[in-house]
């Protein structure tokens, strides 16, 4: 059985700094697209409130730079997703467009700023051959 964390313990933790949550650990539902069966024990102030925080997430972290790559990646990985995100409220595809494209970017910038050079190299040793 899959825990569903609340939102109003989410939205806690992010205004105290906590915003090193993972995606998937805030709300597994999401993981598996599961999210509108788990939703429906959530007051509408408690789902907006979780909508703010992604919108506001995404505002600080996807740059001009990057949006563009991260959109396309977001699309890729939903139109895999199947019918239910298809089907899914609008509301809630944006979400989950902007929850991607918020990792998408974040992963962007980690690797431009060299935080996985070492790992590069090694998952691509083609890169250094001359």
């Amino acid at each position: 059985m899959t825990e569903v964390v609340s939102f109003t313990t989410v939205q806690q933790d992010l205004d105290r700094g906590s915003a090193c949550l993972s995606l998937e650990a805030a709300f597994p539902a999401i993981a598996n697209m599961r999210i509108l069966a788990a939703m429906t024990s959530t007051s509408q102030e408690e789902i907006e409130n979780v909508a703010q925080v992604i919108t506001d997430l995404h505002i600080a972290t996807v740059p001009g730079e990057h949006a563009r790559a991260a959109s396309h990646a977001a699309a890729n990985l939903c139109s895999g997703a199947g019918a239910d995100l298809l089907y899914a409220p609008t509301r809630l595809q944006q979400l989950i467009t902007e929850a991607i494209e918020v990792g998408y970017a974040t992963a962007l910038r980690d690797v431009r700023n060299g935080d996985f050079d070492g790992d590069i190299q090694a998952w691509r040793p083609d890169l250094l051959e001359e």
